[in-house]
Protein backbone atom coordinates (compact mmCIF):
# COMPACT_ATOMS: atom_id res chain seq x y z
CA UNK A 1 0.00 0.00 0.00
CA UNK A 2 1.24 3.36 -0.96
CA UNK A 3 1.82 5.73 1.79
CA UNK A 4 -0.91 8.04 0.85
CA UNK A 5 -3.17 5.63 0.67
CA UNK A 6 -1.83 4.49 4.39
CA UNK A 7 -2.85 8.30 5.38
CA UNK A 8 -6.08 7.97 4.22
CA UNK A 9 -6.87 4.85 6.16
CA UNK A 10 -5.23 6.00 9.18
CA UNK A 11 -7.19 8.85 8.73
CA UNK A 12 -10.92 7.01 8.52
CA UNK A 13 -10.10 3.98 10.66
CA UNK A 14 -7.97 5.97 13.33
CA UNK A 15 -6.41 2.79 14.72
CA UNK A 16 -4.40 2.94 17.82
CA UNK A 17 -1.27 1.01 17.22
CA UNK A 18 1.04 -0.30 14.10
CA UNK A 19 -0.17 -3.80 14.82
CA UNK A 20 -3.86 -2.85 14.68
CA UNK A 21 -3.25 -0.72 11.36
CA UNK A 22 -1.62 -4.10 9.89
CA UNK A 23 -5.00 -5.62 10.35
CA UNK A 24 -7.32 -2.88 9.01
CA UNK A 25 -4.93 -3.04 5.85
CA UNK A 26 -4.52 -6.33 5.41
CA UNK A 27 -1.06 -6.06 5.10
CA UNK A 28 2.18 -7.57 6.29
CA UNK A 29 3.00 -6.03 9.83
CA UNK A 30 6.41 -5.65 9.23
CA UNK A 31 5.86 -3.58 6.20
CA UNK A 32 3.04 -1.27 8.12
CA UNK A 33 5.66 -0.14 10.35
CA UNK A 34 7.89 0.71 8.24
CA UNK A 35 5.68 2.60 6.21
CA UNK A 36 4.27 4.59 9.47
CA UNK A 37 8.11 5.40 10.12
CA UNK A 38 8.41 7.41 6.55
CA UNK A 39 5.08 9.20 7.10
CA UNK A 40 5.91 9.90 10.78
CA UNK A 41 9.63 11.28 9.38
CA UNK A 42 7.44 13.38 7.29
CA UNK A 43 5.61 14.73 9.62
CA UNK A 44 1.80 14.06 9.02
CA UNK A 45 2.02 11.02 12.16
CA UNK A 46 4.24 10.60 15.22
CA UNK A 47 4.77 7.04 16.91
CA UNK A 48 5.35 6.32 20.70
CA UNK A 49 6.06 2.77 21.53
CA UNK A 50 3.75 1.18 18.61
CA UNK A 51 1.41 3.82 19.52
CA UNK A 52 -0.23 5.64 16.74
CA UNK A 53 -0.23 9.69 17.41
CA UNK A 54 -2.44 12.08 15.06
CA UNK A 55 -2.84 15.40 14.44
CA UNK A 56 -4.74 17.14 11.70
CA UNK A 57 -3.97 17.50 8.22
CA UNK A 58 -3.93 21.44 8.92
CA UNK A 59 -1.97 21.53 11.77
CA UNK A 60 1.09 18.70 10.76
CA UNK A 61 0.88 20.94 7.22
CA UNK A 62 1.68 24.12 9.05
CA UNK A 63 4.08 22.49 11.04
CA UNK A 64 5.95 21.22 8.14
CA UNK A 65 5.95 24.53 6.08
CA UNK A 66 6.98 26.52 9.16
CA UNK A 67 10.13 23.97 9.14
CA UNK A 68 10.83 24.28 5.43
CA UNK A 69 10.64 27.93 5.56
CA UNK A 70 13.27 28.24 8.34
CA UNK A 71 15.36 26.21 6.68
CA UNK A 72 15.02 28.61 3.59
CA UNK A 73 15.55 31.39 5.40
CA UNK A 74 18.59 29.92 6.82
CA UNK A 75 19.69 28.65 3.13
CA UNK A 76 18.91 32.45 2.34
CA UNK A 77 20.83 34.34 4.96
CA UNK A 78 23.98 32.28 3.31
CA UNK A 79 23.04 33.11 0.04
CA UNK A 80 21.75 36.75 0.96
CA UNK A 81 25.74 37.01 2.03
CA UNK A 82 27.34 35.73 -1.20
CA UNK A 83 24.71 37.94 -3.36
CA UNK A 84 25.69 41.42 -1.22
CA UNK A 85 28.91 40.49 -2.14
CA UNK A 86 28.67 39.87 -5.27
CA UNK A 87 26.46 43.39 -5.88
CA UNK A 88 29.05 45.45 -3.73
CA UNK A 89 31.80 44.04 -6.51
CA UNK A 90 29.74 45.12 -9.11
CA UNK A 91 30.38 49.10 -9.33
CA UNK A 92 34.47 48.44 -9.82
CA UNK A 93 33.50 45.85 -12.20
CA UNK A 94 31.47 48.17 -14.24
CA UNK A 95 33.81 50.51 -14.28
CA UNK A 96 36.21 48.59 -15.82
CA UNK A 97 33.62 46.97 -18.32
CA UNK A 98 32.64 50.92 -18.87
CA UNK A 99 36.68 51.96 -19.93
CA UNK A 100 36.62 49.18 -23.18
CA UNK A 101 32.69 49.20 -24.15
CA UNK A 102 31.54 48.95 -27.23
CA UNK A 103 28.66 51.24 -28.81
CA UNK A 104 26.45 47.85 -29.65
CA UNK A 105 26.65 46.84 -26.08
CA UNK A 106 23.91 44.44 -24.93
CA UNK A 107 24.06 45.19 -21.60
CA UNK A 108 23.93 49.27 -21.47
CA UNK A 109 25.57 51.08 -18.72
CA UNK A 110 24.35 54.75 -17.24
CA UNK A 111 26.80 56.98 -14.64
CA UNK A 112 25.73 60.25 -12.80
CA UNK A 113 27.68 62.52 -11.08
CA UNK A 114 26.80 65.24 -8.65
CA UNK A 115 24.08 66.22 -5.58
CA UNK A 116 21.21 64.67 -7.49
CA UNK A 117 22.60 61.53 -9.36
CA UNK A 118 20.50 59.34 -7.50
CA UNK A 119 16.79 60.50 -8.42
CA UNK A 120 18.43 62.00 -11.87
CA UNK A 121 19.33 58.53 -13.00
CA UNK A 122 16.07 57.28 -12.17
CA UNK A 123 14.23 60.38 -14.14
CA UNK A 124 17.08 59.26 -16.73
CA UNK A 125 15.80 55.53 -17.10
CA UNK A 126 13.33 54.37 -15.32
CA UNK A 127 10.73 53.67 -17.23
CA UNK A 128 6.13 54.21 -16.40
CA UNK A 129 5.53 50.73 -17.36
CA UNK A 130 7.30 49.09 -14.80
CA UNK A 131 4.89 47.93 -11.78
CA UNK A 132 7.46 47.35 -9.08
CA UNK A 133 10.36 49.99 -7.65
CA UNK A 134 12.30 48.93 -4.63
CA UNK A 135 15.10 50.93 -2.83
CA UNK A 136 17.38 50.60 -0.06
CA UNK A 137 17.83 54.15 1.59
CA UNK A 138 20.54 54.45 4.45
CA UNK A 139 20.57 58.16 4.18
CA UNK A 140 17.39 59.81 4.91
CA UNK A 141 18.76 63.35 5.27
CA UNK A 142 18.64 64.93 1.21
CA UNK A 143 14.62 64.08 1.47
CA UNK A 144 14.10 66.54 4.10
CA UNK A 145 16.09 69.37 1.76
CA UNK A 146 14.35 68.24 -1.70
CA UNK A 147 12.11 70.25 -3.43
CA UNK A 148 8.69 69.35 -2.46
CA UNK A 149 7.88 69.85 -6.37
CA UNK A 150 10.32 67.00 -7.14
CA UNK A 151 8.74 64.66 -4.23
CA UNK A 152 5.20 65.68 -5.68
CA UNK A 153 6.69 63.88 -9.06
CA UNK A 154 8.23 60.98 -7.50
CA UNK A 155 4.65 60.49 -5.33
CA UNK A 156 2.94 60.47 -9.05
CA UNK A 157 4.49 57.72 -10.52
CA UNK A 158 4.72 55.60 -7.85
CA UNK A 159 0.85 55.71 -7.44
CA UNK A 160 0.38 53.51 -10.55
CA UNK A 161 2.64 50.83 -9.51
CA UNK A 162 1.66 47.57 -8.06
CA UNK A 163 5.19 47.05 -5.83
CA UNK A 164 6.61 50.46 -4.54
CA UNK A 165 8.87 49.63 -1.65
CA UNK A 166 11.53 51.40 0.43
CA UNK A 167 13.89 50.16 3.26
CA UNK A 168 15.18 53.03 5.63
CA UNK A 169 17.22 53.34 8.72
CA UNK A 170 15.31 52.24 12.04
CA UNK A 171 16.81 56.00 13.18
CA UNK A 172 14.08 57.06 11.04
CA UNK A 173 11.03 56.48 13.15
CA UNK A 174 12.36 58.83 16.01
CA UNK A 175 12.42 62.12 13.17
CA UNK A 176 8.89 63.10 12.76
CA UNK A 177 9.73 65.00 9.63
CA UNK A 178 10.91 61.65 7.78
CA UNK A 179 7.74 60.31 9.58
CA UNK A 180 5.42 62.61 7.97
CA UNK A 181 7.09 62.62 3.92
CA UNK A 182 6.79 58.47 4.68
CA UNK A 183 3.37 59.46 5.88
CA UNK A 184 3.02 61.13 1.88
CA UNK A 185 4.33 57.93 0.26
CA UNK A 186 2.24 55.97 1.75
CA UNK A 187 -0.54 58.04 0.67
CA UNK A 188 0.04 56.86 -2.89
CA UNK A 189 0.97 52.67 -1.90
CA UNK A 190 4.38 52.82 -1.68
CA UNK A 191 5.04 50.19 1.64
CA UNK A 192 8.12 51.12 4.01
CA UNK A 193 10.18 48.93 6.49
CA UNK A 194 12.65 49.87 9.38
CA UNK A 195 16.22 48.08 9.43
CA UNK A 196 19.29 48.42 11.13
CA UNK A 197 22.81 48.22 9.45
CA UNK A 198 21.75 48.71 5.38
CA UNK A 199 24.28 47.84 3.57
CA UNK A 200 24.43 50.08 0.63
CA UNK A 201 21.88 52.85 -1.18
CA UNK A 202 20.71 50.82 -4.32
CA UNK A 203 17.68 50.07 -6.55
CA UNK A 204 15.82 48.25 -9.16
CA UNK A 205 13.07 49.28 -10.55
CA UNK A 206 11.94 46.99 -13.56
CA UNK A 207 15.09 45.87 -15.33
CA UNK A 208 17.49 48.77 -14.55
CA UNK A 209 19.66 48.06 -10.91
CA UNK A 210 21.45 51.22 -9.49
CA UNK A 211 23.90 51.29 -7.53
CA UNK A 212 27.03 53.68 -6.43
CA UNK A 213 29.89 53.68 -7.96
CA UNK A 214 31.47 52.77 -4.14
CA UNK A 215 29.31 50.53 -2.47
CA UNK A 216 28.49 51.24 0.82
CA UNK A 217 27.34 55.22 0.59
CA UNK A 218 24.07 56.17 1.74
CA UNK A 219 23.54 58.73 -0.51
CA UNK A 220 26.14 58.84 -3.25
CA UNK A 221 27.25 61.54 -5.09
CA UNK A 222 28.37 59.21 -7.95
CA UNK A 223 25.97 56.27 -9.20
CA UNK A 224 25.41 53.37 -11.79
CA UNK A 225 22.57 51.75 -13.28
CA UNK A 226 22.62 48.89 -15.82
CA UNK A 227 19.95 47.51 -17.35
CA UNK A 228 19.94 43.81 -17.27
CA UNK A 229 16.71 41.45 -16.53
CA UNK A 230 19.82 39.17 -14.53
CA UNK A 231 21.67 41.91 -12.35
CA UNK A 232 18.22 42.93 -11.93
CA UNK A 233 16.99 40.26 -10.44
CA UNK A 234 20.26 39.84 -8.42
CA UNK A 235 19.73 43.08 -6.70
CA UNK A 236 16.27 42.06 -6.11
CA UNK A 237 16.80 38.68 -4.13
CA UNK A 238 19.23 40.76 -2.21
CA UNK A 239 16.60 43.36 -1.63
CA UNK A 240 13.89 40.31 -0.22
CA UNK A 241 16.54 39.38 2.13
CA UNK A 242 16.82 42.86 3.49
CA UNK A 243 13.25 43.28 3.81
CA UNK A 244 12.17 40.00 5.24
CA UNK A 245 13.90 41.09 8.45
CA UNK A 246 13.00 44.56 8.13
CA UNK A 247 9.61 46.05 10.48
CA UNK A 248 6.58 48.37 9.40
CA UNK A 249 7.32 52.18 10.76
CA UNK A 250 4.94 52.20 13.83
CA UNK A 251 3.70 48.46 13.66
CA UNK A 252 1.31 49.15 10.66
CA UNK A 253 0.86 45.92 8.97
CA UNK A 254 -1.29 44.81 5.82
CA UNK A 255 -5.08 44.26 6.19
CA UNK A 256 -4.79 40.86 5.07
CA UNK A 257 -2.06 39.45 7.70
CA UNK A 258 -4.35 38.59 10.51
CA UNK A 259 -6.70 36.65 8.72
CA UNK A 260 -2.90 34.82 7.44
CA UNK A 261 -2.20 34.26 10.46
CA UNK A 262 -5.29 32.41 11.71
CA UNK A 263 -5.11 30.64 8.44
CA UNK A 264 -1.45 29.88 9.13
CA UNK A 265 -3.15 27.81 12.32
CA UNK A 266 -5.48 25.94 10.14
CA UNK A 267 -8.94 28.27 10.60
CA UNK A 268 -10.63 28.65 7.03
CA UNK A 269 -11.08 32.03 5.48
CA UNK A 270 -14.73 32.82 6.26
CA UNK A 271 -13.97 31.44 9.92
CA UNK A 272 -11.08 33.78 10.78
CA UNK A 273 -13.28 36.77 9.27
CA UNK A 274 -16.05 35.88 11.49
CA UNK A 275 -13.52 35.77 14.30
CA UNK A 276 -11.78 39.03 13.33
CA UNK A 277 -15.28 40.43 13.59
CA UNK A 278 -15.42 41.15 9.44
CA UNK A 279 -17.73 40.07 6.88
CA UNK A 280 -16.28 36.59 5.09
CA UNK A 281 -16.78 39.02 1.96
CA UNK A 282 -14.64 41.58 3.11
CA UNK A 283 -11.99 38.78 4.05
CA UNK A 284 -12.14 37.19 0.87
CA UNK A 285 -11.36 40.56 -0.68
CA UNK A 286 -8.45 40.87 1.77
CA UNK A 287 -6.93 38.20 0.77
CA UNK A 288 -7.70 38.50 -3.26
CA UNK A 289 -5.87 41.96 -2.79
CA UNK A 290 -2.68 40.02 -0.87
CA UNK A 291 -2.56 37.31 -3.74
CA UNK A 292 -2.20 40.64 -6.46
CA UNK A 293 0.63 41.59 -3.99
CA UNK A 294 2.91 38.81 -3.88
CA UNK A 295 1.56 37.49 -7.65
CA UNK A 296 0.02 34.15 -6.93
CA UNK A 297 -2.95 32.67 -7.73
CA UNK A 298 -3.71 30.03 -4.33
CA UNK A 299 -3.98 30.25 -0.59
CA UNK A 300 -1.17 27.96 -0.43
CA UNK A 301 1.36 30.30 -2.72
CA UNK A 302 0.11 32.66 -0.69
CA UNK A 303 0.84 31.48 2.70
CA UNK A 304 4.18 30.51 1.65
CA UNK A 305 5.17 34.02 -0.32
CA UNK A 306 3.88 35.62 3.12
CA UNK A 307 6.02 33.25 5.15
CA UNK A 308 9.29 34.15 3.01
CA UNK A 309 8.19 37.74 3.13
CA UNK A 310 9.06 37.61 7.07
CA UNK A 311 5.40 37.55 8.73
CA UNK A 312 4.93 41.14 8.87
CA UNK A 313 3.16 41.53 12.14
CA UNK A 314 1.93 44.19 13.95
CA UNK A 315 4.73 45.75 17.29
Amino acid sequence: MEDRALLELIYRSRPETVAELAATAHADEGDIAHAVARLARGGAISVREGTIVYTTPAMWTAHVVEREVRAMRHTADEAASRIEALVADLPALLRHWAVGEASGDLVPVFVRHGPHAAEDLWYDIARDENDTAWAVLPDLERYLTTDPARSSRFAEVFAGRRSVRALVPRSMAADSRLVAIAARYAAVGVEFRLLDDLPSWFWIDGEVLALPVEWGEGWPASVVGVRSAALAELGRSLFRELWRRGEPIGGVEQPWAPLLRLMNQGVTLDAASRRLGINPRTGRRRIAAAMKQYGVSTLFALGVAWSADGKPTAR
